[in-house]
């Protein structure tokens, strides 16, 4: 709860400091903690991220404790995958606070360590969600919920490809242009980030609740 409520109040801080005001359903969240993007706002959202990573370690070590001794290969992979994504965060705020762009140092840097923590992040939940979603079909529809930006970025992504590719990277500009927010990738990321806290919130309550199940 308290990385939730860190990260969410760095994010408005820098949404509210973003130039001509900042339209979520047409702008990439990394654009909050870009120097170049939002000069004022950024140090709130990437000092925000770094501290939510950090917050989170004690909860994912918490996790891997209430997992029952001698871990599955499926835990082991969703416990190693959530602690990479949490380590890539934290260097990714870093880098954003310490460095305007490191991608002009080496190429697609930045864009590699924000695939690695949401992947790390995105695929460890989903992993431990799916063993809940054996033992008890109740959580099904988490499952399906945390999926569906991933599913919905893949096809909207993939029909640009094919079809617009003249539209370059989303921005505001997509809104003037008539383009539907469904097929943003930032409108996608936004609501797959939500899903990611709400998948983590939900991680305490599957373990918490393993035990109780006559199949656990």
């Amino acid at each position: 709860m308290a990385s939730f409520l860190v990260l969410s109040f760095g994010s408005i801080l820098a949404a509210l400091q973003y130039p001509g005001g900042y339209d979520w359903v047409y702008t990439v969240a990394s654009a909050l903690a870009s120097q170049k993007h939002n000069p004022t706002g950024s140090f709130w959202f990437a000092s925000a991220l770094v501290l939510a990573m950090v917050l989170l370690w004690p909860y994912v070590s918490a996790l891997k404790q209430a997992l029952h001794p001698g871990l599955a290969a499926t835990e082991k992979f969703a416990i190693g995958a959530l602690r990479t994504g949490l380590i890539c965060g934290t260097l990714l705020g870093l880098e954003r606070l310490l460095i305007r762009n490191l991608s002009d140092w080496v190429y697609k840097a930045h864009e590699f360590l924000g695939l690695l923590t949401f992947m790390g992040l995105y695929f460890g939940i989903f992993a431990l969600l799916v063993q809940a979603m054996h033992r008890q079909r109740i959580y099904a529809f988490p499952v399906l919920m945390i999926a569906s930006p991933l599913l919905a970025i893949g096809i909207t992504q993939f029909w640009l490809y094919l079809d617009q590719r003249d539209l370059g990277w989303v921005d505001t500009s997509w809104r003037e242009m008539g383009i539907p927010f469904w097929l943003s990738l930032a409108f996608w990321q936004w609501l797959a980030i939500g899903f990611l806290w709400l998948g983590l919130g939900l991680l305490s309550f599957t373990q918490r609740n393993k035990y109780d199940h006559p199949d656990a």
